[in-house]
This record gives C-alpha cells, structure tokens and sequence, in this order.
C-alpha cells in the first residue's frame, strides 16, 4: 500500500465508522433493563414510625431466614422528575432481583410499598427486537425455565412475607390492621414474551 492510499478519505472514514461502531456495541452491552416482576402497597392509617427503624427491622427480620447473598443498601429516588425530592429507599439485591422497600409518612399515618423488579441483559433485549424471528431467538437462547419462574415467586413471597411480618409486630399494639384482601400483591406477566 502506497503512503497515498492509507490517509485517504474513505479509509479514515472507514476506520471512524469502526470505532463507533465499537464504542456503540460496548456501551449497549453496558445496558440493563428492568422489568418489574410484582408490587404490592398499604397504608397503615392512624401509625407513625421511623422509616430507618422500619428497615432495620426488614433487614434483621430477613437476615434471621439465612437466605445466602442478600445485600441491603440505601437509595434516594426521585419522587417526580428531575427536579422533585427524594424519597428513602430499602433497596435488597439478591441474584438478578432487587427489591425497593419504602416505608414513609403519609398524612395522619404511613405508607409502604415495594416494588420487585429484576434485570434483563441488553443482549437479550437486541436479540428480542429482530424483526420477525426476534421473539423465537429470545425464546431459544433465554429460556425463562420452571427454575427461574419458582425463584422469581419464591423470593417474592419469601420477601412480602418479611413486610408482613414485621408490620403486624409493629402495630400490633395500636389495632392498625391490613385486611386480607389488602395484603396480595400484584404480579406483572414478566415470562410473557
């Protein structure tokens, strides 16, 4: 190759499509998406409590069932857009689920809620939006099987149990109680494809 022909236009156009093409493919593989699995909220009227010492109730009452790679961390979200507050979160990670717990004042009481989401990989949301096969591709390479689906209602359950628990503790002295009714939560068809 002559001198020339390397630092011609269509090679450094070339080698910049290249690189951005690079940068795009590594900064899409970074992509995770959430889908939310279930939610589930109650207002507890008439009750005030700390919300830190509502999470760390949740976390020693969830820490007491020996469940392996749990990790609790604190988390600030928006309550609105940009420029709105930020309400406290429990947030608790266990294998590709988190689960945000919130426990706040509400009027004359409190509010809780949590919302179970769980993170699906930008390979399988590329592979997913492939006109006409995408659906089958995503089906054959990430199978969501029995194990996965019993995992996802396992944690669900064990983790809206730990709530439940420790809200009746804690207002079982005032006669604040969630009806039956009000204590199911809401499950999303996330194996829907």
């Amino acid at each position: 190759m002559s001198p020339q022909h390397v630092s011609s236009p269509d090679y450094i156009l070339n080698t910049v499509v290249t690189v951005l093409i690079v940068f795009f493919i590594l900064f899409v593989s970074k992509i995770v998406k959430k889908d939310l699995h279930s939610h589930w909220s109650s207002l507890l009227p008439n009750f005030k409590y700390s919300t830190k010492d509502f999470y760390e109730l949740i976390q020693k009452e969830m820490e007491s069932h020996e469940i392996k790679d749990l990790k609790f961390e604190g988390v600030a979200l928006k309550s609105g857009s940009v420029l709105s507050h930020k309400r406290a979160y429990l947030r608790i990670y266990w294998q590709e689920y988190y689960y945000d717990l919130c426990f706040a004042p509400f009027g004359d009481g409190c509010f809780v809620s949590w919302w179970l989401i769980f993170e699906t990989g930008a390979g399988e949301e590329f592979i997913g939006r492939i006109p006409f096969i995408g659906s089958w591709l995503r089906r054959v390479f990430y199978l969501k099987t029995f194990y996965q689906i019993d995992t996802a209602s396992m944690w669900m359950t064990y983790s809206h149990k730990c709530v439940l628990k420790v809200i009746d503790e804690i207002t079982k002295e005032t006669g604040v109680r969630i009806s039956e009714a009000d204590r199911k939560p809401i499950l999303n068809n996330i194996f829907l494809r």
